[in-house]
Order: structure tokens, then sequence, then C-alpha cells
């Protein structure tokens, strides 16, 4: 079998956006070196001032330099049918994947990464990191950052434990298809992979602190997760997970809806640096009831962020007028008394005050109504079900039962009271849209009249 070891200078984090500066390879039968090469490559870009400092490399040494494009086709001969083999192997392998691809060109090989390696054959290190392990084992290294420095340390390091009685079976179990170790992060163990649910639930990828980075539901959650480190692992968040992930964690929800809140129970509790979508809070289309000069109870529509004085709120602004409309036919009310008309109090009315305000009074003894319901969703095994409890058109709270639910007033003393937010606002509604177009199938339980 014959291994290419590589080592890769880049001008940043990711292959996406950033380009490589140097490559050196050393092709290895697993025992000895058979032949090296390497290259400075010209980037395209400036070398950032920090990524000098740490390598040396600056602009002038690779002005001269062939930019990838130029050394594809040879790098692609000297990888051949090699195993790819390097330390903390998902970085080097994705920025020349990515290179590849920015060509139009596929190019895949099996990879091996020394860190997992020397996980498994060389247990009780502090840390795995080249240097250190380098220092521990006392391998030289004249030129740190450098491509072929860091290469030829790697190599040594790969010698060293593919002497070892148990590096041939390690090997092969490494490189089997689909192997776990070829695509988790370098920290991640693979025990933490095999717990994961199959089915609907959150999960969570922990800093080395223990602190989460990033938080995530799914209704199939190993799948998803395995998603989350394949393909060419070009772009900056997938490379912080790859890098940053140390630990995997989750926990089976049962059902979909119940992850989706669960989820933005955690982001909020945590604000993940990797969760975006829930810390800019989304303006919505709120109906506000107010009294006019002339006694008419009226409505009026808003743009805000909260649910503070809203009759019902909605996330799209066509959603309220069409509610609205609706209700005006209904009652036959003055559309321009429920805020789809311009201003008009001075205007003559077809009915009364008393008339009209007794109208809008039902409509808004309505929605009381209708905004307090619960929703009886799949639990976490066949005995088990899902409640979940709005009130106010609010989440109120969930909670899991293996008894039954004869009436409505038992579900409060089933649920832990929860912190809705406009996320969770959006969640049921999109849950009860699932519910009327068939896409979902839960059951509603209401008040009794």
């Amino acid at each position: 079998m014959r291994f290419a070891l590589v080592d890769i200078e880049t001008t940043g984090s990711h292959a996406k956006g950033h380009g490589i500066t140097e490559i050196a390879i050393i092709i290895s039968d697993g025992n000895k070196e058979l032949e090296r090469w390497e290259s400075l490559v010209d980037p395209g870009a400036p070398i950032p001032l920090h990524i000098t400092r740490l390598t040396g490399i600056d602009d002038d040494m690779v002005a001269k330099a062939p930019p990838f494009h130029q050394i594809a086709d040879e790098l692609r001969e000297w990888l051949g049918d090699a195993v790819f083999v390097a330390h903390n192997v998902g970085f080097d392998y994705s920025f020349i994947r990515g290179h590849y691809e920015f060509l139009g060109q596929t190019w895949k090989s099996p990879k091996l990464c020394t860190v997992r390696m020397a996980r498994k054959l060389l247990p009780g290190h502090g840390s795995y990191s080249l240097g250190n392990l380098c220092r521990d084992l006392d391998i030289g290294n004249d030129a740190r950052h450098r491509a072929m420095g860091d290469c030829a340390a790697t190599l040594e390091l790969f010698h060293r434990m593919m002497a070892l009685p148990e590096a041939s079976k390690t090997v092969d179990r490494m490189l089997q298809r689909n192997q776990r170790e070829s695509w988790l992060p370098q920290h991640v163990q693979s025990d933490d992979f095999e717990k994961l649910p199959n089915g609907p639930g959150v999960y969570r990828f922990l800093n080395k602190s223990g602190v989460p980075i990033y938080i995530g539901m799914s209704h199939k959650v190993k799948h998803r997760v395995r998603t989350h480190f394949g393909g060419s692992m070009s772009s900056a968040r997938r490379q912080a997970f790859l890098r940053d992930t140390y630990k995997i964690e989750a926990e089976s929800t049962g059902s979909t809806l119940i992850a989706r809140l669960l989820e933005d129970e955690l982001i909020r509790e945590n604000w993940p640096i990797h969760n975006r979508a829930q810390k800019s809070i989304p303006m919505r289309t709120a109906i506000v009831p107010y009294t006019d000069r002339l006694g008419y109870m009226r409505l009026s529509l808003r743009q805000q962020r909260h649910t503070r004085d809203a009759v019902r709120c909605f996330f799209r602004a066509e959603d309220a007028k069409s509610w609205l409309h609706a209700n005006a036919q209904e009652f036959q009310l003055d559309p321009e008394l429920l805020g789809l008309g311009t201003d008009g109090a001075q205007a003559q009315r077809s009915q009364t005050a008393d008339f009209h305000n007794r109208a809008l009074q039902e409509i808004l003894d309505r929605c009381a109504q209708n905004e307090h319901f619960a929703i009886i969703e799949n639990g976490r095994s066949p005995q088990e079900k899902a409640v979940i409890l709005i009130e106010n058109g609010s989440l109120k709270g969930w909670g899991f039962t293996e008894q039954s639910i004869s009436h409505f007033e038992e579900i409060e003393h089933l649920i832990e009271l929860k912190k809705g937010s406009s996320t969770t606002d959006a969640i049921i509604e999109h849950a009860l849209k699932e519910r009327s177009a068939g896409e979902a199938t839960f059951q509603i339980v209401s008040p009794a009249p």
C-alpha cells in the first residue's frame, strides 16, 4: 500500500475564500520514504501578515510561484492512488479538493488522519497536536509551519506508529469505506456518533471547554450530523466544526415539533457562536385594538417584533389582511375600522358604535378562545405522548406523559413552563399550517366551552 503524506500552508482557515501557499508530499510504503515533492504556490491574493509571521512565507516568495491550476496535473500524479495522510487530514484534504472543484475538476482519495491514528495507537498524551507529539516523542522539526518541515515530522510519527503490532488492523479499520474516523472531527470519539438517535431530536457540538458552539435539530439526527462534516468541507463554518468540535451530544424528542421548540430554547440559553438565525428577531404584522374618539373599537396593523397588546400576529402582512377581510365580511363590519382603509374617523358610519363594538368584541373573544389549546404529539416511546400547551397564542410549556388525558384541565399539570419567543410563535404557526394542509397529524385539544 502506498501512502502520500501531505502538508500545506494556506492564507486562512478554510478553503472557501482562501488559497494555498505551499504544498509538500512524501510518498511512503508505510515503513520507509520513497520520494518527495514540494512547491510554493501563488494563492492569488495577498498573504495576511499574521500568516507570514507564522509560516515565514510572504508575498515576495510566492510572486513567481505557479498558481494552483498550473500544478494541478502534476499534483494529481503525485497523489495518484495513494492513501492521503495528514495530521488533521480534513484541513489539508478540503483545501486540495476545494481547489480542484474551483477548476471544475473532481478529485477524491481515501484518507487517513494521524491525529486519530495517534489517539488509538499512542494513548495518554495531553495534546495530539503535531508540535506536542513531536516534543513528547523527541521527533525533530527544524522547519515548523513550513510544508516540508511539518510533512517530514508527520512522516516520522507515521512510521513509528506503523511499526507497532496493532497498526495494521487499526489502519485497515480506519480506511474502511464510510468509516467514522474518515470524516468525524479529529477530537470526537466515534462512540459519540453511535449514540445519536436516528429519529427526531436536538444535537449539540461542544468545544474543548464543553461549551456549545452549534445547536441543531432534525427529524433524523444521526443523518443530519453526518452531513455537517461531509462534502468538500470548504466552508468556514464546516472547517470550524471540524477544528473546534470535541464532543457531540444529542437527545431524542419523539417529534419534530418538540425538537424545533427545544432547539430554540437551547439556542436562546446558550447563544452558540455558529447559530445565527435566532439572534435576529423578525418583524411581524401585529393586529392591535384601540378605541377612537367617536367610541368605535378599531384594529390597526403595526410592524413590531413583540406580541405585546396584539390580538393576533402574522409573519406576512398579506396573511394579516386576509384574516381581517374574512372577519369584516363575516360580521359585516366596516373594513376601515379593522385597519384596512384610510383614516376616516369623521366619516358617517352605517352602524352604531354599540352594534359595531359588540361584533368586534365577539371577534376578540373568539381569538382568545382559539388561541388557548394543546397539541398532543408523539413521545419518545410508543407509550409516551408529548403535550404542548398554547395560551393566548403563545407557547406556555411542554412535557411528556404516559398517562391518558381525559380533560383539558389536566394538561397544565403535565407541562414544564417555558419562555416563548417570536421563533416559537413561528414554529407553532408553521405546525398548524402543516396540519391544515394534511402534512401533520397531531391532535389538538381545546378547553370545554
